[in-house]
């Protein structure tokens, strides 16, 4: 299993959000999005909450089915490539 790291999604087309800290007691941090054809995203878990030094991508609006390994991502995201949008 290969890792999912922050170099990895922006080269497979993932945009870097950063959140702004509101006040001095909340945290910086960051994660990735991937627009699917407008439909839906993809998003990683934030950097403060990587497992074992990788991110995990879901769907925006299917939480609970993670994409752990990097290469499953590169399929996955081939695959949305080539939907048709109706």
């Amino acid at each position: 299993m290969k890792k999912i790291t922050g170099k990895s999604l922006l080269e497979l087309g993932f945009k870097k959000t950063h959140n702004v800290p509101s006040s001095a007691m909340d945290m910086e941090y960051h994660y990735y999005t991937y627009d699917v054809k407008g439909k839906t995203l993809l998003i990683s878990n934030s950097n403060d909450e990587k497992v074992n030094g990788s991110y995990e991508v879901e769907f925006f609006d299917i939480m609970g089915l993670a994409f752990t390994d990097l290469n499953s991502l590169k399929k996955l995201i081939g695959i949305l490539k080539l939907a048709i949008i109706k």
